[in-house]
């Protein structure tokens, strides 16, 4: 016979939204009514890999230009969750920040366990009931309250907190269960799509594998700019990575899965710092310099050899001698350094990505309270909801910061 238990808030998913939203839930309600269920076998391990092991927290710089995604639920969550909101609420847990001079904040300790660390001990001095491996069956909604099933438990919960995350790093036991069950619940599936993640591309240079150059890589969609991003841009044989191109790949994600544009491109300037003129006469003294050596050598002097040696391919002139170059070459090549293009590639593949896009928007889920315009007393925050920021500490905020409103509207 299945064990029957009886709470009154049920938080489904262990990670940085949930525990939170157990803290807050306990803190107004006492931890004997809160209740964590955890489909892994350990709670918050997601959170221990953030930020390379450091766990970027947060970011002075918090506000709704970092994100994309549903405004009315951002502008909601960040109106009530500041920097200075999100030092206080783990200041109390007795975790110290430690800010960089760009206003990316980690645990004082530089290190991610001691976030969890200082969470699950405020869970245990407020006695919230936690339960791993607890994979659902299904669940049901009754008129005042929810019935859980599991395979040897039925939990009568009479609020529901879904905070189970998304598909990003499937390696760690992410995936998209938690939209399945709404789902069953006649909740429809948003349109869901990797961010912050590599750009594969249709170009192929292997010679560049490995190749880190600074640069703005520019977003085009049928040739109208869209957005532009600077910083260090990642080679590699098949697709471009690094942070300027993660905060991109939101965007280009998103176009390509809503078909906003037929022609999406990228465009890398490697030299911004030099105008077309500024090239053109550093080019014009190289080819004198190296006359009889091949074209990439015009560029010995600014880029990676290997770098240069495929921007020369890309131009098309990559086995002429500088002695030989006309003033259409040298225009080429002055076009390839400041427009080295690529064609994205849209992958579904949620492997190497940080965070996932998409997710419920504000036509279902109230901006307000974060409940259920559907479903009264279902709740739902974290990465479900339809808001995804830059790199930086943006998306750990957002979690913690949409996870303190189910408390605040629980009765």
């Amino acid at each position: 016979m299945k064990e029957r238990e009886i709470i009154k808030i049920a938080v489904i998913g262990g990670g940085a939204a949930g525990l939170t939203a157990a803290i807050k839930c306990a803190e107004k309600f006492g931890g004997r009514n809160v209740i964590i269920l955890e489909r892994q076998m350990n709670i918050g391990r997601k959170l221990l890999s953030t930020g390379n092991g450091r766990c970027n927290i947060s970011n002075k710089n918090i506000s709704p230009e970092h994100y994309h995604g549903d405004k009315n639920i951002i502008n909601s969550v960040l109106s009530d969750f500041s920097y200075k909101a999100s030092k206080k609420f783990f200041a109390d847990m007795g975790l110290l920040f430690r800010q960089d001079s760009e206003g990316r904040a980690y645990p004082y300790s530089n290190q991610s366990a001691a976030v969890l660390e200082c969470m699950l001990s405020r869970l245990n001095c407020l006695g919230v009931k936690r339960s791993c491996s607890f994979k659902i069956n299904s669940i049901v909604k009754n008129k005042n309250h929810f019935e859980i099933y599991a395979e040897n438990v039925t939990i009568c919960a009479e609020y529901l907190i879904f905070s189970c995350g998304s598909a990003a790093y499937p390696s760690l036991g992410a995936n998209t269960s938690g939209f399945e069950l709404l789902e069953n619940l006649g909740i429809p599936k948003p349109k869901l799509f990797p961010a912050l993640s590599p750009i594969e591309t249709k170009e192929k240079y292997s010679i560049l594998k490995g190749i880190r150059a600074k640069g703005t890589v520019s977003l085009y969609a049928d040739n109208k700019p869209v957005t532009v991003k600077e910083g260090e841009i990642q080679f590699s044989d098949k697709r471009l990575s690094g942070i300027c191109v993660f905060d991109i790949s939101r965007t280009v994600n998103e176009y390509m899965v809503y078909k906003k544009a037929n022609n999406i491109k990228l465009c890398i300037d490697l030299m911004p710092e030099y105008t077309e003129s500024d090239l053109w006469i550093y080019m014009k003294k190289c080819k004198t310099l190296f006359s009889n050596d091949k074209t990439s050598s015009l560029l010995t002097g600014a880029l990676n050899k290997k770098l240069a040696r495929a921007v020369a391919a890309y131009a098309g002139i990559q086995d002429k001698l500088c002695k030989t170059l006309s003033g259409n070459d040298m225009k080429d090549l002055i076009n390839a350094v400041k427009a080295f293009t690529f064609m994205p590639v849209y992958s579904d593949n949620f492997n190497s990505a940080q965070v996932c896009a998409g997710g419920y928007d504000s036509d279902t889920i109230d901006p307000e309270t974060l409940m259920s315009r559907k479903i009264n007393n279902l709740f739902v925050c974290g990465e479900m909801l339809d808001a995804d920021g830059e790199c930086g500490g943006y998306n750990l905020h957002f979690a913690f910061g949409s996870a303190m409103k189910p408390a605040k509207y629980i009765k």
